[in-house]
């Protein structure tokens, strides 16, 4: 009676001795998943969120190629994969609540080293044409240096040691947010019903896709505000957040992510190893695993409690055709979110000639939707029709078939004015290189892009470009004079800054197929999830998601963002040059982009349909081969959606048994 006693108080809610009755109304699966979906919420406002929007900021701020910055974004998979298999194989018999909460405090730990360069490192600088002292700047000056070299006044910028602690920090995020993905998701499993546990896993994938929306909506907002704020009177700056050299606030959102992981963390820690009911709902589950791996754990009575045992345990796994292909399946989908949702806002800026303040907002209400959206449907169909586990792989197979046929989406876009030196030649010598006769003794760089166009709608990459000697203002208008590679018999003239590019109605077509490239891509999220956990034991279930996560890290979240990178690097036609060195990329050649990304997108579609129609057709489970006959009698007889050739929703107890 005493041990009863025992086991009754620490199922309760609470912490240590302090467990009152007041706060047991908390000791639900309801309210888990409620904490763990604000959990969701705040990783995806920051990971996919926050940190894809200020991307490009970024690049900018700390000179980076699109690469390089993508190796940011990658960093929250480096720590993380290492630890995947570890804490999913050692978490199985642990307090899973309690190391989600540890997970969340390393989480906010990251956040804050992740946002320390804006604290220690230097004041942004730039390069503008005005008629303030430093005018010269960005005009034709014999003192410039065309190749952006550094003067004793303006030394060379090493931003190594601040690209360092952009990379740490997003890792420790990745390491803390570990437990909750392998451990988390088991929990739910473990103390929900067979129907219920993929809509659970549907409402924590949907907060996760809705905080993502929120961190790209409340990214753009931060990145209105100059980055310098802290430090500076940005009533003096000359920049305005639609120049292109404009840095805004992205370490905000940063900051804000600290304060929701602290919060969320406090509510998770208090729950229980397991939650009441626990016993009662394992007797009630059957077995969809494809193999009887789980009569070791019957046998052996301490199989799976010690690290000796991972080898033998990984071996049974592999020894899983349906497992292994699904969890490849899954793995080629993540690599293409991970690339999307870190460059989707630097697409839409260059595709469409909109500024990434506009892209950030335009990417969070596509999200939410679409995202969101596809997660819920997702767990839906396999909550309505009761899908069986090659059901579900099938229906993955239908949506994956579906969205690589959108993929000649990326081929839309606006087009942009010419740019002379680059698409179309200066209009006074008639020459198409980016540094022409008119303009060869001016010692104009790369370092500063501050484009403007003249009457003709010709772009100019700087002023200095266009061969303007001299910049003055005449009621609040720019008056730049002797423009030679535009007119050298005028004086002085007026030019328009920016491209003088707008949007056209491909704009609009794109936001629409956008949105159900991602509603079918995150469709598949949940059910290919809820599949790997029926395929294998519930014992090892842990150790399954911590796999998937770690080959969906390894070979998903952190290529796909660098492969993506160096796509749009492969396509830059001109390059930042800031004392002698190469830094972000200022213009890019839309259609051999669109080209590419076209074949990136269903390229990697095929892979994923063909992994999991294999797994489909590989899947088996081990009490089918001992009940044929019951399951053709049951097939010739029943005519319902049983018969379903899509699905194949099977009769449950055709081939489930007890466990």
């Amino acid at each position: 009676m005493a041990s009863d006693d025992r086991n009754e108080e620490k199922a309760k809610y609470g912490c240590l001795i302090f467990r009152p009755s007041c706060l047991q109304f908390f000791n639900s699966m309801r309210w888990h998943v409620f904490w763990h979906c604000a959990f969701s919420f705040c990783e995806g406002f920051i990971v996919n969120g926050v940190i894809n929007i200020i991307i490009v900021t970024l690049e900018k701020r700390y000179e980076l190629t699109s690469q390089k910055s993508g190796m940011i974004a990658s960093a929250n998979d480096f720590g993380a994969a290492a630890l995947l298999i570890l804490v999913g194989y050692l978490g199985t018999y642990a307090n899973k609540p309690r190391l989600m909460a540890a997970g969340m405090f390393l989480m906010s730990l990251g956040c804050l080293v992740f946002s320390l360069p804006q604290f220690i490192g230097d004041e942004y600088t730039y390069s503008i044409s005005s008629t303030t002292a430093n005018s010269s700047a960005n005009v034709c000056s014999a003192s410039n240096s065309s190749t952006g070299a550094c003067s004793e006044t303006s030394p060379k910028k090493n931003y190594e040691g601040y690209y360092s602690m952009l990379l740490l920090g997003n890792a420790l995020i990745g390491i803390g947010a570990v437990p909750s993905f392998t451990l988390g998701l088991t929990y739910i499993e473990e103390n929900s019903k067979v129907r219920s546990s993929p809509f659970y896993f549907g409402c924590t994938f949907c907060s996760a896709a809705v905080g993502v929306a929120v961190g790209y909506i409340a990214g753009a907002q931060t990145l209105s505000i100059f980055v310098d704020v802290d430090k500076i009177d940005t009533s003096n700056v000359s920049l305005t957040p639609f120049d292109p050299q404009w840095v805004g606030a992205w370490w905000i959102g940063i900051l804000a992510g600290m304060g929701g992981f602290l919060l969320v963390l406090l509510p998770i820690v208090g729950y229980p190893k397991r939650l009441p009911g626990y016993d009662e709902l394992q007797k009630e589950k059957i077995s969809e695993a494809q193999n009887n791996s789980q009569k070791i754990y019957k046998e052996e009575e301490n199989f799976g409690k010690s690290i000796k045992h991972l080898p033998r345990s990984l071996w049974l796994l592999a020894k899983n055709p349906a497992f292994v292909f699904i969890i490849l399946g899954g793995t080629v989908e993540i690599f293409i979110i991970g690339g999307l949702a870190t460059f989707g806002a630097k697409l839409f800026q260059e595709f469409f000639n909109i500024d990434i303040y506009e892209a950030g907002n335009l990417m969070g209400f596509i999200t939410v939707p679409g995202s969101a959206g596809g997660m819920l449907f997702g767990g839906y169909i396999v909550k309505k029709f009761n899908l069986k586990c090659r059901g579900i792989i099938r229906f993955s197979c239908a949506c994956l078939f579906l969205c690589m046929c959108l993929g000649p989406s990326f081929l839309a876009s606006c087009p942009s004015q010419p740019i002379a030196g680059i698409s179309t030649s200066y209009p006074t010598t008639r020459e198409s290189s980016f540094i022409s006769s008119c303009n060869s003794d001016c010692g104009c760089s790369t370092a500063g892009y501050e484009p403007v166009c003249d009457q003709n709608q010709i772009v100019y990459f700087s002023p200095c470009h266009a061969g303007c000697s001299g910049v003055s203002d005449v009621n609040g208008t720019k008056m730049y004079e002797g423009c030679s590679c535009i007119n050298r018999t005028a004086l002085s003239m007026t030019l328009t800054s920016g491209t003088c590019s707008d949007r056209c109605s491909w704009f609009y077509v794109f936001c629409v197929l956008l949105f159900l490239m991602m509603f079918l891509t995150f469709s598949t999220m949940s059910p290919t999830l809820t599949a790997m956990f029926r395929c294998i034991p519930p014992q090892q279930r842990s150790l399954g998601i911590g796999i998937q996560l770690t080959f969906g890290r390894l070979l998903g979240t952190t290529p796909g963002p660098i492969f993506l990178g160096a796509i749009l690097d492969s396509t830059c036609s001109v390059w930042q040059e800031s004392c002698g060195a190469k830094g972000n990329c200022w213009i890019y050649d839309k259609w051999p982009l669109g080209i590419r990304l076209m074949l990136w997108w269903m390229g990697t579609k095929v892979v994923g349909f063909i992994l999991l129609l294999i797994a489909s057709f590989v899947y088996n489970p081990e009490v089918v081969k001992e009940e044929d006959e019951v399951e053709v009698r049951n097939e010739k007889t029943e005519k319902s959606a049983i018969d379903n050739p899509v699905f194949s929703i099977l009769d449950e107890n055709s081939y489930n048994t007890k466990m």
